[in-house]
């Protein structure tokens, strides 16, 4: 099975709103909310098994789960290491901002999962317009980076 988006419901705004920290903006993110501040950025499904980013490869969107889970790899020159599962309501990908646009692991979908999609065009406007939540995503990247 392939990839293919879905609708953004209020339930699933709502969480996208608490992951992203975004309520000084918005008291109650709606799916009205999330089509507007993200225009470009979607809410995928994902089959297990899915490999969704490789490590190596340039990349800046940044993913948040609404629903199922991930596991995070990565090479260290032959050998590979299973780095962290990661389950509804946590991000990843944000490592690219800190690192110039370049995946430090890998990302498989661990089960079937619902994962919004935050592409660069939307995320550049968010960031630029909250400061906390661009501190936030940096300070993330880089206690991520700095455990291995």
């Amino acid at each position: 099975m392939d990839p293919f988006k879905i609708s953004i419901d209020d339930e699933t705004a709502g969480m996208l709103g608490k992951a992203l920290r975004v309520e000084g903006f918005f008291p109650e993110f709606t799916a009205l909310h999330a089509g507007k501040v993200f225009p470009h950025s979607a809410l995928w499904f994902f089959p297990k098994d899915y490999r969704l980013i490789e490590q190596g490869d340039p990349g800046e969107e940044v993913f948040i789960i609404v629903s199922g889970a991930v596991i995070i790899t990565k090479m260290f020159g032959d050998a590979g290491a299973e780095l962290a599962t990661l389950k509804s309501g946590e991000l990843f990908g944000e490592i690219a901002l800190v690192k110039k646009g370049v995946r430090t692991a890998s990302v498989i979908v661990a089960e079937d999962s619902r994962i919004f999609r935050l592409v660069q065009e939307d995320m550049a406007y968010l960031l630029k317009e909250n400061a906390a939540l661009a501190q936030h995503l940096r300070t993330l990247a880089e206690a991520r980076l700095s455990r291995g």
